[in-house]
């Protein structure tokens, strides 16, 4: 299923990809469109006839990245649903080589690469696991932070949580977590939290390089990233304490990771020449923990209505 924001010329390479795919098996693709003009799930549905298996959700505004994504897997009807964001470019074999393994009926979840060419070189990728942005494989680290690599090695990995630009979940493991916690905010955060609970719950979650997507990020929808961080970190407070609650010292830790998150921003911030970048992951890290109390009752809220 595709989740997507106006972003009409990036979601048809998406979905020229999907159209070309070698599947063996017959698959379907829920869109989930909003802030779209009239009229433009039936232009996609004539482009496609005959090519892809399209159900167009249409919705006037922007619904929040978690709220979509629900609305979009109880919609489908597959046992597998893959999640693909609609800036991606996605190989041909990548529906079969995803359903293969699924294969393994104790695997829940199933996560590919997220490259991005043209963005990360050898000196990038060094500087940024000095800095503690990436790691060697998608794991929640000390403190609560959810941390991916740059790249991928050839053997599969299991994983700790996925990217939702590229990431799979078997339907009875996402409903038995009740799917994507919208108590974390429009957007940030909700792809970790969702698999890391799949991961908990005693599934097998596994993330793969034989699945990379090329990932093109569009700035339709996108504030600038000083923006960003602030609206990540308020996010992700939230996200540590369902991941970490039950750890000692859990605040003290989160509180060390975000110190060095925000020294690790200043790095870029000063690259960038913007220095709101690293105030604001200390800023939004504040507010996120400020308001702790408040997003935990909505988020145990959602907890307790049936998926």
């Amino acid at each position: 299923m595709v989740v997507t924001y106006r972003r009409g010329e990036t979601l048809e390479l998406c979905l020229d990809d999907l159209a070309a795919q070698d599947a063996r098996e017959p698959f379907d693709v829920v869109l989930v469109m909003q802030a779209y003009p009239a009229g433009a799930d039936e232009a996609l549905k004539e482009r496609y006839r005959g090519r892809l298996q399209l159900d167009c959700l249409t919705f006037p505004n922007g619904l929040g990245t978690s709220r979509a994504r629900n609305i979009g897997w109880r919609r489908a009807h597959g046992e597998i649903i893959a999640f693909v964001d609609d800036d991606v470019r996605v190989p041909k074999h990548w529906v079969r080589s995803l359903l293969s393994f699924y294969d393994d009926a104790n695997v829940g979840a199933v996560g590919g690469f997220v490259d991005h060419p043209g963005h990360f070189n050898p000196a990038r990728n060094t500087a940024y696991r000095v800095l503690g942005l990436t790691s060697n494989r998608y794991k929640i680290d000390w403190g609560g932070f959810n941390v991916g690599p740059t790249s991928h090695p050839d053997r599969d990995l299991d994983a700790g949580w996925l990217t939702g630009c590229n990431m799979s979940f078997r339907r009875d493991a996402i409903a038995s977590v009740g799917g994507f916690d919208e108590a974390l905010g429009t957007f940030w955060h909700e792809d970790a939290d969702v698999s890391h609970r799949v991961a908990t719950s005693g599934w097998k979650m596994l993330s793969s390089g034989k699945i990379t997507v090329d990932h093109f990020p569009s700035t339709i929808g996108r504030p600038p990233l000083h923006v960003q961080m602030r609206e990540r970190e308020r996010s992700r407070v939230l996200f540590v304490w369902k991941a970490m609650r039950h750890k000692r010292l859990w605040q003290a830790r989160y509180a060390a990771r975000l110190m060095l998150q925000a020294a690790a921003m200043s790095v870029v911030g000063l690259v960038k020449r913007d220095m709101r970048i690293p105030i604001n992951v200390l800023r939004g890290g504040w507010e996120g923990y400020r308001g702790l109390a408040t997003a935990r009752a909505a988020s145990e809220a959602k907890s307790e209505v049936p998926g």
